[in-house]
């Protein structure tokens, strides 16, 4: 791995989760409660940092200071579609006669507000990982970032101009001896690499940056498990409800070094999007085509996204 590489880390401290559970019981942290009890968002460690994602979108960007925490939003998601949206422009003034943008948090109102707007940026990909996620607790993790290595050469001159490598989520699976993290690349079908060579040079990408990055990657995803473990036992003290509990049998084991932890250095790829002309037609070939390549197990093909990423996994139970 090259010097320059920042390594992968998923890490909260004591103090930072101790902060954290404060904020959600204090009178100006109904931001927090709301945000926990609700099913549609998905709370995502970082290195010190908790990023709250809405269908793809990061709504909140949560920071640790010494004493309290910092949440940052991006403004589109506080845009208001008031009663007048279009605002008149008279001699090179715009004449506001509304508020076009958030300004205090409101109960049961901003939330639902900060949502709809950041539906509009949710792109096709996007709502297919978002129903994949809502119906399957075991993904523990979305979005998850590698820094470029040069000893990774398979991207095409687009894809080089990027600094990361974004594996779309992460799945903690039950296996034989222990449990195993299957990293998943989603493609929704209209996506032209499912349809050429970009597909598996993505992959194999992938594949190496989990193959570097092995040795860490089960201390980080420990690191992870205990987070959503702090997090169901602080919604059911707030009175919403948790994992379910076969869930959290799962998230004890890895946490707390019971049962061994594997990473799969081979990512899988999802495809959803077709319908059943295209199932019957284009797809059918293109499939037999990746198939061929990395083989049928590493392959979840389906219409629909919302019908389940692993559909014969129980550990997909909720509560």
């Amino acid at each position: 791995m090259d010097a320059t590489t920042k390594p992968f880390t998923r890490h909260i401290r004591e103090k930072q989760m101790e902060l954290f559970k404060a904020t959600a019981a204090r009178p100006e942290g109904a931001w927090l409660r709301e945000a926990l009890a609700d099913p549609d968002l998905l709370f995502a460690l970082r290195d010190g940092r908790v990023d709250v994602y809405f269908r793809g979108q990061v709504i909140y960007s949560i920071e640790f200071g010494t004493d309290k925490i910092a949440t940052y939003t991006h403004v589109k998601y506080l845009v208001l579609d008031g009663p007048v949206p279009y605002i008149k422009m008279q001699d090179g003034t715009f004449a506001y006669k509304h508020a076009h943008l958030h300004d205090v948090y409101r109960d049961g109102v901003s939330l639902g507000q900060i949502k709809s707007a950041a539906k509009v940026y949710a792109g096709a990909e996007s709502q297919g990982i978002y129903k994949a996620i809502k119906r399957d607790p075991s993904i523990i993790d979305v979005e998850i970032a590698f820094t470029r290595s040069n000893d990774i050469s398979e991207h095409s001159s687009q894809e080089k101009q990027r600094t990361q490598d974004r594996v779309d989520m992460v799945r903690l699976t039950p296996a034989v001896d222990g449990y195993e993290l299957v990293f998943w690349e989603a493609k929704d079908y209209g996506n032209k690499d499912v349809f050429n060579d970009n597909i598996f040079n993505q992959l194999t990408a992938y594949a190496k940056q989990l193959e570097m990055n092995e040795t860490v990657l089960n201390e980080a995803y420990r690191n992870v498990c205990q987070f959503h473990l702090d997090l169901h036992g602080l919604r059911e003290s707030l009175g919403f409800a948790g994992a379910a509990a076969s869930q959290v049998r799962m998230l004890e084991d890895v946490a707390n070094g019971r049962r061994p932890l594997r990473t799969v250095k081979e990512p899988s790829l999802f495809v959803f999007g077709f319908d059943d002309d295209q199932k019957n037609g284009r797809w059918k070939v293109r499939k037999k085509e990746i198939e061929a390549v990395i083989g049928s197990e590493r392959l979840r093909a389906v219409g629909v996204a919302r019908d389940w990423l692993c559909p014969a996994d129980k550990s997909r139970e909720v509560a």
